[in-house]
């Protein structure tokens, strides 16, 4: 039976100042030699301590915030990480050449399944999502097509149920090379959609999920296709969803890789005005205070600070040009803090959050290094959600949001960001001075919904029916 819905009303007071720092570990806690490669954040022994996953390498956290590598994976490199069998452990499909199937063995040793899956027709790929697209509970694969030679399509591919996959459906008749690819149920109706991130100045893609796996495409409709004005679009290599301004929507950050000419689009903050406005978008770029720089790449969003504002981080890949970690000050404004930081990276498509040492904030993965978030005061929640049978068990697609006064906070649950890469999948919240009970509330696929109240500074794991 589900409790009434009731929320807290309490104040979220953002911090005035910057006192943020990072400091790079990689060494100090077991990574020297960690891959610069994409990065996925998986908790691959189901432990609920985060471990990593960059190229063919998977590190294993040891419960402190230290590491182990799991020798011999045979992973081929770039994965996405989602439990395709529903025995609670997650699974990885590899999308690098004809793309590659790994079981995962009760978090001990991975299984090599590839031939459970057809070969995709992408050789080269850049990108790939998961998660339950037709409603049947179990978790289906979107691999994005790059170019070389010409440009190669994106495909679908369902879940059998025997850990067997089949080609639905593929692309056709379209030049749009997949740099990045990411879901969220944009449109709160229950579903899961895709976004993909396209390069060489062509529309990026929005496909909006009837419920039963079959897509229309709306990127033009909802205004996120790119249109830089005189038809050139950008060169997108990575977005990411996420909630900018705590109005309860997710909104979308389109990392546009850009030349000088000014007719090229730049990147973009786009407002999902909700449902009065058919969750269409609003292009919000233009004041948010956000630079330029020609190689911006990959972005990934995570709340560093802890005020309960997502901030960005964004990576470039121009020697001259410099990776930025941009503070949320509120209503779609941003301050480039990068000096102040401590983080000092450029040259990469790796971008990652994650709370590692399990301390409630969130440290950062980039360029092969870690920097760990020496944040000590602010308030928190960590959440891990299963799901029960019909439901995929990682809950893909679920969303957790907290109303603190007039701000509703939102999170949700993705397995691909920016340019190939996944945060982590404990969902974090940064609480600012509120440090009492918070009434949290989980919607799901499908439909469904239930509300807890959660003590805050803890991590909670959170079973949905």
């Amino acid at each position: 039976m589900l409790r009434l819905l009731t929320f807290v009303s309490l104040s979220l007071i953002a911090n005035s100042g910057f006192a943020q720092q990072f400091t790079e570990v990689t060494a100090e806690i077991g990574l020297d030699g960690l891959s610069g490669g994409t990065v996925s954040f998986v908790d691959f022994n189901n432990d609920n301590h985060i471990d990593i996953n960059a190229g063919a390498q998977l590190w294993i956290n040891q419960g402190d915030g230290t590491f182990q590598i799991l020798p011999e994976t045979g992973l081929p490199g770039n994965c996405v990480w989602a439990d395709i069998n529903n025995d609670g452990f997650k699974d990885a499909f590899c999308y690098s050449g004809p793309g590659y199937l790994f079981l995962n063995q009760a978090g001990k040793s991975l299984k090599n399944i590839s031939d459970n899956l057809p070969d995709t027709p992408t050789k080269v790929s850049l990108g790939a999502t998961m998660g339950d697209f037709n409603g049947d509970g179990l978790v289906d694969i979107y691999v994005g097509g790059y170019e070389t030679p010409g440009y190669l399509p994106d495909a679908m591919y369902f879940n059998n149920g025997d850990t067997t996959f089949k080609e639905v459906w593929r692309t056709a008749g379209t030049t749009m090379p997949a740099r990045g690819i990411t879901t969220a149920d944009y449109d709160e109706d229950g579903d899961l959609d895709i976004y993909v991130s396209n390069y060489r100045l062509v529309p990026n893609t929005l496909w909006q999920n009837d419920g039963n796996g079959t897509f229309a495409q709306v990127e033009r409709e909802k205004k996120v296709d790119g249109d830089g004005g005189l038809g050139a679009w950008g060169h997108t290599i990575g977005s990411s969803f996420g909630d900018f301004n705590n109005d309860g929507h997710l909104d979308l950050f389109v990392g546009n890789f850009s030349h000088p000419p000014a007719y090229q689009d730049r990147p973009k903050f786009l407002k999902n005005l909700g449902p009065d406005s058919s969750f269409t978008f609003q292009d919000l770029s233009s004041e948010a205070g956000l630079g330029w720089q020609e190689s911006f790449a990959s972005p990934t969003l995570g709340d560093f600070d802890n005020d309960g504002l997502l901030d960005l981080y964004f990576t470039t890949v121009y020697p001259g040009d410099h990776c930025v970690l941009y503070k949320n000050l509120g209503n779609f404004k941003f301050q480039n803090v990068t000096a102040t930081s401590g983080v000092s990276a450029d040259l990469t498509y790796q971008a990652g959050w994650a709370d590692l040492d399990g301390d409630g904030d969130l440290d950062l993965a980039t360029r092969g290094r870690i920097y760990r978030n020496n944040n000590a005061a602010s308030n928190y929640l960590r959440l891990v959600i299963k799901a029960k049978s019909p439901l995929d068990s990682n809950a893909i697609g679920a969303v957790a949001r907290i109303k603190l006064g007039e701000k509703t906070l939102t999170r949700q649950v993705a397995v691909s960001t920016g340019q190939g890469n996944a945060n982590s999948p404990i969902l974090h919240f940064g609480l600012g001075d509120i440090s009492g009970d918070v009434s949290v509330e989980f919607t799901w696929l499908g439909g469904g919904k239930k509300v807890f109240k959660l003590a805050a500074n803890q991590l909670h794991q959170i079973s949905i029916p």
